[in-house]
């Protein structure tokens, strides 16, 4: 019966990948980069580690049947709703997004720099913190450090800059500082992400300068080229957490090229093995949180925990402080305990926090999706951001939990309105005038 289930979900994201690719032909579609993740966490990584047997040391048939079924109903809950908000939109609805005008790209690159360099100043703060650059990534998976969260989440500005800057550019905006700004901006968050062998950093910053870029010249990449660069970038990933231990500054860089063993990994840390151990743990102890981790993320976690020290306690989620309150309970409900740090992926997550209204959330999650692509294709601007952003965490959606994305939404997802709400704001009208007097002055001299 598990292996039906296996198929049975390797086809419902597969027809759905097909039915959004046919329908809305756009290779940038959420299911059609949010679905191939799904088949990795709910199918691959399932399938290979029971190919080895490695399954039966945690879980008995029956638990994996449940486990797997979820997961099914999770998929087609997201599929689904993702293609019931509007794939085929009508011709007339691909309205050309209004041109970005020369006093827009300027505040947006304005926006950039403030953005990008509060993010830089974070960065920066962290890595002479920790006694300089060398010192930050001579030891693998470090990086810099600051004791405030503000500091250390502040770096995400980085990726603000980053997208208005290309947005800019491919709007035709200012071509030298949008190309400066890129450079001095990206690099950092470069040098974080693959030095320390994070994933999900990597894959942020390659969807949004590559997504950015295009979605702000109306234009697509050819499907053989999206198809070839999306198997890159899903290897790239799993070379990073294949050769976490190997990569940094003084290292001998004696790499794998080899990815598949980190798939093949039966251990308590693997994405499908601690996520099943999430959702029995709970269910064994009926234990759920019922929104309140999630609440947390946006009333709780700004409060510095210098001011409020036991506020996540006081909050009732004390579990919060490790993984993310995901963990609990494995001891006594299955008999082994999760690794630290492990991330049991987004159904998981949502049946610890809601119980069986985990899949409704889904689907909620799919028609959010779909719609903020629908916005990007037939309006542009600020929404083509927005959407940038969620493609960008949508690696965090899959295989992390849902607060890995709410707060890096919040800090990218705002700054991005305000700095598009004031670059499309119209020049005053004597600005105007006073810019059409200057323009007919010079033409008068150079007529003289």
């Amino acid at each position: 019966m598990f292996e039906i289930l296996l198929v049975t979900a390797f086809l419902i994201a597969l027809v759905g990948i097909l039915a959004a690719m046919d329908g809305s032909r756009d290779v940038f579609h959420p299911l059609i980069l949010i679905g191939p993740m799904m088949i990795f966490l709910y199918i691959w990584m399932p399938w290979k580690v029971y190919l080895t047997g490695s399954l039966d040391q945690f879980f008995d048939h029956e638990q994996l049947v449940f486990v797997q079924t979820l997961n099914v109903l999770g998929i087609l809950a997201f599929v689904g709703a993702c293609l019931a908000s509007g794939v085929r939109l009508q011709p007339e609805l691909y309205s050309r997004p209004p041109v970005v005008s020369e006093t827009a790209c300027r505040r947006l690159l304005i926006g950039a720099a403030i953005a990008g360099t509060l993010g830089l100043l974070c960065w920066a703060i962290t890595i002479v913190n920790v006694g300089g650059f060398v010192n930050a990534y001579s030891s693998s998976y470090s990086g810099g450090w600051d004791d405030s969260g503000y500091v250390r989440d502040g770096t995400l500005l980085l990726l603000v800059g980053i997208l208005l800057s290309i947005t800019s550019l491919a709007s035709n905006g200012p071509r030298l500082p949008s190309f400066i700004m890129l450079g001095l901006f990206g690099l950092p968050w470069a040098s974080q992400a693959l030095l320390m062998a994070r994933r999900g950093p990597t894959f942020a910053v390659v969807v949004i300068v590559l997504m950015g870029w295009y979605i702000s010249r109306e234009k697509r990449p050819p499907v053989v080229s999206v198809g070839l660069g999306g198997i890159f970038l899903g290897w790239l990933v799993l070379f990073l957490v294949t050769n976490r231990s190997s990569i940094y500054l003084g290292s001998s860089f004696d790499v794998k090229t080899d990815v598949g063993a980190i798939v093949d990994k039966a251990d308590t840390g693997n994405e499908f093995i601690y996520g099943a151990g999430a959702i029995l743990s709970a269910q064994r102890r009926d234990h759920y949180f019922w929104m309140r981790r999630y609440l947390a993320q946006i009333l709780v976690r700004p409060i510095p925990s210098a001011i409020w020290t036991t506020k996540y306690e006081d909050f009732g989620v004390p579990e919060l402080r490790q993984n993310a309150g995901t963990g609990e309970g494995f001891g006594d409900a299955l008999g082994w305990v999760g690794a630290v740090g492990s991330a049991p992926g987004i159904i998981a997550d949502l049946w610890v926090e809601a119980w069986w209204l985990c899949i409704p959330l889904m689907a909620l999650l799919g028609a959010g999706y779909a719609f903020a692509w629908k916005k990007a294709v037939t309006r542009g601007g600020p929404w083509a951001s927005q959407y940038v952003i969620l493609s960008a965490l949508s690696i965090y959606l899959v295989m992390q939990t849902m607060e890995a994305v709410i707060f890096r939404t919040l800090l990218l997802s705002i700054p991005c309105w305000l700095t598009w709400r004031w670059a499309l704001q119209p020049v005053p009208v004597r600005r105007e005038r006073s810019q059409a007097q200057n323009a007919r002055s010079m033409e008068t001299i150079e007529h003289a």
